[in-house]
């Protein structure tokens, strides 16, 4: 607790609880150490075994009505070949997912089939029923059918119920896995060439995506190709249907979903740009759950989080990243961007941006934020002395002193400050009827 308020966990703690659980988890007696589809078979083994059972009685008492080795072995064939048979359409009537498009229309064709038969095929196949007879009269025709159907009854059943009680699920596990198998190599490809595409001032941390969006048109455009792509969408539908059965992820599978659905963010829009947020937010926290210390996906942790307008935490991993000296240099940039939410944080944001300018003094948008940084000061100013503007004040004056270099190195960035940063709540609200703010943005002329 701080200042009656709950200090919000980072990225490296709530990764830390959840091991713990895991931890008292792993302590815990197991109850089962055996595969899956072995407890399974252990849990349908009630059913499985009145089947095996009522198999056998049936099979003695057919060979109880045939009364000779001869008559024996027609009927055992004709209920193991109509078992046979019933299963087979167990399983066509049991299959779905990945079945569907060749399985699927097996089944189909079975139905169309049936559905045609006529008298005259009738006829045949009451003719082979009675080749099984071994013998002429009705009541051996009557044996036949009667067997047939029972036999071809009880393995429809046997099949369609071990498929839904067995089978299914433990099917639906290892396609998925091999899925992703076959999916992870295809990302890995999509991932290494995504980072590729990336400017070495994006992973260096000098520009932000976001600068490339605006000043690199094509390349950002190459970028979008990249993200949506086949292979990229048939990755990520592949790891969030593994999810969602709860299939076990790894390290290589996480870090590529992780790393990919974060760049998403920066194209989605409207409703789905908060959607593509929350769901890399999800992502990320899953590979530091399985990897605490990773400095790149903390940063992205923070990142996505200040997208999602939780500044308190990104601030809180921020700074945290930012006391390791081998911290990317970007850490230090971001931080002091989320300070200036933060309130009553404004020097601090000043201080860490001015570090990070006098690190890469090419650069311009750190400046920026040191003038919205002076800019929120002196709206705090004119708020406490109830004054409409105060011209000696030392952080007006400073404010538009770092606004005039930032404009100097960026001169195009002022359609933006003069039209988004003295709207209601932003930093330079106090400012937009100052004369010579309004001149350094050229919204009028120096007279």
């Amino acid at each position: 607790m701080e200042n009656g308020k709950t200090v919000p966990d980072t990225a490296g703690q709530v990764a830390s609880k959840m091991s713990e659980k895991n931890e008292d988890r792993n302590d815990k007696p197991k109850q089962r150490d055996r595969p899956v589809l072995w407890y399974r078979i252990e849990q349908a083994w009630g059913p499985v075994a009145s089947f095996i059972v009522l198999l056998v009685m049936s099979c003695l008492f057919v060979v109880f009505l045939a009364r000779s080795p001869q008559r024996s072995a027609l009927f055992v064939d004709l209920g193991v070949a109509s078992f046979m048979v019933g299963c087979l359409l167990g399983f066509l009537f049991s299959s779905y997912g990945e079945e569907t498009p060749t399985v699927g229309k097996v089944r189909d064709w079975i139905i169309g089939g049936l559905a045609g038969l006529t008298i005259a095929k009738l006829d045949s196949l009451k003719a082979l029923l009675v080749s099984f007879a071994s013998g002429p009269g009705p009541q051996a025709y009557a044996l036949s059918l009667g067997e047939s159907v029972a036999f071809a009854t009880l393995g429809f059943f046997a099949m369609f119920f071990g498929r839904e009680l067995i089978l299914n699920v433990p099917l639906a596990q290892r396609r998925a896995q091999r899925g992703l198998v076959e999916g992870t190599r295809q990302a890995g490809l999509v991932t290494q060439k995504l980072l590729s595409a990336l400017p070495p001032s994006i992973l260096s941390g000098i520009d932000d995506i976001d600068d490339l969006m605006e000043s690199h048109k094509a390349e950002a455009e190459r970028l979008r190709d990249i993200l949506y792509s086949e292979d990229v969408t048939k990755f990520l539908s592949q790891s969030e249907d593994a999810v969602r059965i709860g299939a076990s992820l790894d390290w290589d599978v996480v870090s590529k979903a992780a790393t990919l659905n974060y760049y998403l963010t920066y194209y989605e829009e409207g409703d789905d740009k908060q959607a593509q947020e929350q769901k890399a937010s999800e992502w990320i926290v899953r590979a530091l759950v399985m990897n605490p210390l990773h400095p790149d996906f903390s940063a992205k942790y923070a990142d996505v989080l200040g997208m999602l307008e939780r500044y308190d935490e990104a601030v809180a991993i921020l700074e945290k990243l930012d006391r390791n000296p081998e911290a990317a240099g970007y850490v230090k940039q971001w931080l002091g961007y989320f300070l200036l939410y933060l309130p009553d944080r404004e020097d601090d944001a000043i201080r860490v941006s001015e570090e990070y300018h006098s690190r890469f003094p090419s650069e311009s948008d750190s400046i920026f934020n040191v003038a919205c940084g002076y800019a929120q000061k002196y709206c705090a100013e004119l708020n406490i002395t109830k004054q409409n503007s105060i011209l000696d004040s030392k952080n007006r004056t400073l404010a538009l002193e770092r606004l005039r270099e930032a404009l100097k190195a960026d001169p195009d960035f002022a359609e933006t400050v003069r039209t988004d940063w003295v709207k209601k709540g932003e930093s330079f609200e106090c400012l937009r009827e100052d004369k010579e703010f309004l001149i350094l943005v050229g919204l009028t002329q120096n007279s």
